[in-house]
């Protein structure tokens, strides 16, 4: 059975859908193309919330809480959202999506995703994460803020469930800074748990490189980055962390010279040319006399 999570390109739509589902199905039709331009292993991932359950009624039109008017006004029906799934798999991509609460997980059983994601703000909600387990999905879990300690419970509830996994490296800043992106950890990671496929899952400007090309040279095996399309007919801006379809093109692109650059085998390949350049340089062995 192939890895299906090796160099896996995670394409997070979150709210930038802007509770259009027409946008949202533009966002995936320039993704898709851009995914077909370079022939990637790569799936959209939406957000799932029952926002009935998940705000509190008398919290519906607070203002105070950042998150509370974005998730009301980029509400969509389950229709919606089932539309956009659907239009993800004929794109040719992977289904993804982070279900916040157990009727969320339902959602996704019902729309046939293919993997559900587990975001670092529910590693430890234990219910949610049993009932993700229970749904018999490939999932994919962030680690932004969590200890050692912490991942390591991951780990071992996932493989104690028989549940195919992989994680993400993740800082939770939004955008993160280079200095703040620790990638050390990520090959902490690769040490301690080794035949997990581990990845890194981005929140850096859009238009910066050189996290994702840093992550590739320690050997991240998946990337996560957040996309959306801007819109001026309709004042559609996108976040801080958010790449734009020809921002992600050139990530696609600089990603790829990372990996050419780190090459694709650990053993060292000798090659002629190499033996060639070698021996021209290698200093002869002369008789002092005829023989």
């Amino acid at each position: 059975m192939t890895n299906m999570f090796k160099d896996l390109f995670v394409l997070e739509m979150a709210n930038n859908h802007q509770g259009s589902v027409d946008h949202g199905l533009r966002i995936i039709k320039e993704a898709g193309d851009l995914v077909k331009k370079y022939n990637l292993n790569a799936g959209v991932k939406l957000q799932y919330r029952d926002i009935d359950t998940f705000i509190h009624p008398k919290y519906k039109k607070a203002q105070d809480v950042k998150h509370i008017p974005r998730f009301m006004s980029t509400r969509l029906t389950d229709a919606q959202f089932k539309k956009m799934v659907e239009a993800t798999a004929a794109a040719g991509m992977r289904t993804i999506v982070t279900p916040f609460d157990e009727a969320s997980v339902a959602k996704c059983l019902d729309h046939k995703v293919d993997i559900l994601k587990v975001a670092s703000c529910s590693a430890d909600d234990w219910p949610l994460l049993e009932e993700i387990a229970a749904a018999g999905k490939p999932v994919i879990f962030s680690t932004g803020g969590l200890t050692i300690p912490q991942v390591d419970n991951l780990v071992t509830f996932f493989t104690h469930k028989h549940v195919p996994f992989a994680m993400m490296h993740c800082v939770s800043i939004y955008p993160t800074e280079n200095p703040q992106a620790q990638l050390r950890f990520l090959s902490k990671m690769k040490k301690r748990y080794p035949g997990v496929t581990i990845g890194y899952s981005g929140h850096e400007a859009p238009g910066n490189t050189d996290i994702a090309k840093v992550a590739v040279g320690i050997g991240a095996q998946m990337l996560e980055r957040h996309i959306g399309v801007p819109d001026q007919k309709k004042g559609i801006k996108l976040n801080a962390y958010s790449m734009d379809p020809k921002e992600l093109d050139h990530w696609f692109q600089e990603v790829a010279l990372a990996k050419s650059i780190v090459g694709e085998e650990e053993e060292k390949q000798i090659v002629e040319v190499e033996q060639d350049s070698l021996l021209s340089l290698k200093r002869g062995v002369f008789a002092k006399k005829p023989i």
